[in-house]
């Protein structure tokens, strides 16, 4: 009973030693804590910040690129995909080689070439200070304007975009199957109404 009241006599110093810096650590982190609220500057309008982004053009750090194929120059199939680029370009062997791809899905899914026929690329790389005569125009020459022709053997620079208009941006293939006819109709109907002598009668004939 003695020994057992003489370790409580040690311990209980050491116990309340042990407390108090615990409070006082927590005093310490409390006072950090405030400390570094008061560092913040919460007069700052962040919305000036954000009004800047959203109203001035910033890189472009994808691409959409739309793969149009074409039979008898009529588009018949679409497909896009949306690729990363290198501060704002498209490297040329990265463009290669999704053009092959391109071509070699469509010739193990309709067994028939597609000839690579034209590239151009859409970029809507229009100023603030245009954006008012941008809306009040509406006229074509003013979206020819963002259209440029692409070779396949050069990277394709994308001009820095307001954010807004960002997703208008668009690098469009165009491919022509090598033998027009007979890649996409093998699926599909046509329907030919042909008039009779009738006057109340109309034949419909289906052909494939």
């Amino acid at each position: 009973m003695h020994e057992k009241c003489v370790h409580e006599l040690i311990a209980g110093p050491n116990k309340i030693q042990n407390n108090n810096n615990t409070n006082n650590t927590n005093n310490t982190n409390n006072t950090n804590n405030t400390m570094r609220l008061e560092d913040l500057d919460l007069d700052l309008d962040l919305d000036l910040d954000l009004d800047h982004y959203l109203l001035h053009p910033q890189p472009q750090r994808s691409l959409k690129m739309v793969h149009a194929f074409m039979d008898d120059r009529a588009i018949e199939h679409v497909c896009e995909e949306t690729v990363p680029t290198e501060d704002g370009v498209l490297r040329q062997e990265q463009l290669i080689w999704r053009i092959k791809r391109q071509q070699q899905q469509q010739r193990a899914l309709r067994g028939a070439h597609f000839k690579l026929r034209a590239m151009f690329l859409y970029n809507m790389d229009l100023d603030p200070d245009e954006m008012r005569d941008f809306e009040q125009s509406q006229s074509q020459s003013q979206s020819h304007r963002f259209i440029t022709p692409v070779s396949a053997v050069e990277d394709v620079a994308v001009q820095p975009t307001i954010p807004m208009f960002a997703s208008l941006n668009a690098l469009y293939i165009m491919y022509e199957a090598s033998d027009p006819g007979r890649h996409f109709n093998q699926s599909k109907k046509r329907v030919v109404i042909q008039k009779k002598t009738h006057r109340y009668k109309n034949t419909v004939r289906t052909s494939t």
